[in-house]
């Protein structure tokens, strides 16, 4: 094995094992459980409010699925990192059944980037899902969303095909010559960054849509601040991403991958939790409106059994006519379109037929009818 090309350490400075075993990966199992809590409060939220799932509640446990599966690959084929720290560190020595060990590790290391990607690309669609529902009735962004989603699946694609299969599927005579040299370190240091202004890239384009969105809203200041702030979190999963790839990054030197696995579940695991607190909000702003249109439609309250029209004021409503007036009282439910139903209600009165003046009108004997239509 050529240790020369490789960047060595000193002795004693290999990765503590507590470190390693107990707090990397302790940390990843944490943010994975954390993870599972909020996607299972988020489908039962979803199931309460709508009595179904959505395409983007499909994706996100798709991607939380995923990064389970590469947060387990982790757990298992990591120690042998371990092991390859203590052997270049002089702690102990190379024998065949640590070169078999290693093999084994880098053979696992294309398919959890496959995992990775492909887990975070599906919390990208998912907020892409979302986002289409606010903004499929309004043809300009209906075609920036279009563009959006092309550009995205676009860069995922790139992710996949540039990983460096040859140092992860080849031989272990391969690895060990040629995956050290220049060029190998050269392309897969590359690839890395540019993977990562990807994500990055599509982050930003992903944002731009409910920014967008917000911008032609007839709402308050106060809560167009408050759902862009929860939208914009998404920009803590861009500063993970940069985190993950520049830190410890230079050209000539291979990737540290402990520190380079780490990150990466821990950017999947946060692009998971935004998204479950991205609905929350939505949830709640939902439960909201209902409580209010209930209140409003209680005659005790309004002293009429008739709902009061503004509550009926929302996000989907004011995109669409962005000149129409604006409400204080006005929420903002984020309901998909196909469970949007209009009912006008009709009163037929029957007085009698000598009822004169309001005198007569208050005395007459009149009988009401609310005949439903749908639409």
């Amino acid at each position: 094995m050529d240790y020369g090309s490789i960047p060595s350490q000193k002795l004693g400075d290999a990765i503590p094992e507590n470190v390693f075993l107990i707090e990397m990966q302790g940390v990843s199992w944490a943010l994975n459980g954390t993870a599972f809590a909020l996607v299972v409060f988020r489908l039962y939220a979803q199931l309460v409010s709508f009595r179904r799932l959505f395409i983007d509640d499909i994706l996100v446990i798709l991607a939380w699925i995923i990064l389970l599966t590469a947060t387990s690959v982790w757990q298992v084929n990591g120690r042998y990192l371990y092991k390859f720290d203590r052997v270049i560190s002089g702690l102990d020595p190379i024998t065949p059944s640590f070169l078999s060990n290693w093999h084994r590790f880098m053979r696992s290391l294309a398919p959890l980037q496959i995992l990775f990607y492909t887990a975070l690309w599906c919390v990208k669609f998912s907020f892409l899902a979302f986002f289409y529902r606010l903004s499929c009735k309004v043809k300009w962004l209906r075609i920036w969303w279009v563009m959006v989603v092309v550009f995205t699946f676009g860069v995922y694609i790139t992710s996949i095909a540039d990983i460096e299969y040859k140092c992860s599927f080849e031989s272990l005579e391969y690895i060990l010559e040629q995956c050290p040299q220049l060029n190998h370190v050269h392309y897969e240091n590359r690839t890395f960054w540019a993977n990562c202004a990807g994500d990055v890239a599509t982050d930003m384009m992903i944002l731009s849509i409910p920014i967008m969105v917000l911008w032609n809203t007839k709402i308050s200041r106060r809560k167009k601040i408050i759902l862009l702030s929860i939208f914009s979190a998404t920009i803590l999963i861009m500063i993970i991403a940069i985190i993950r790839v520049a830190v410890k990054a230079s050209l000539n030197h291979q990737t540290d991958v402990a520190w380079l696995c780490f990150w990466s579940i821990v950017e999947g695991t946060t692009a998971i939790l935004i998204s479950c607190v991205a609905s929350m909000r939505q949830l709640f702003i939902n439960a909201q409106a209902k409580g209010s249109r209930e209140w409003s439609s209680n005659p005790l309250s309004t002293g009429q059994g008739v709902k009061s029209p503004h509550k009926m004021t929302g996000l989907v409503s004011s995109i669409t006519n962005p000149n129409a007036p604006s409400s204080p009282e006005s929420d903002i439910p984020l309901s998909p379109m196909s469970m949007v139903h209009v009912r006008h209600d009709y009163e037929v009165t029957r007085a009698a037929a000598n009822a004169r003046g309001p005198e007569d009108y208050a005395k007459r004997n009149t009988g009401t009818w609310k005949i439903p239509q749908s639409a």
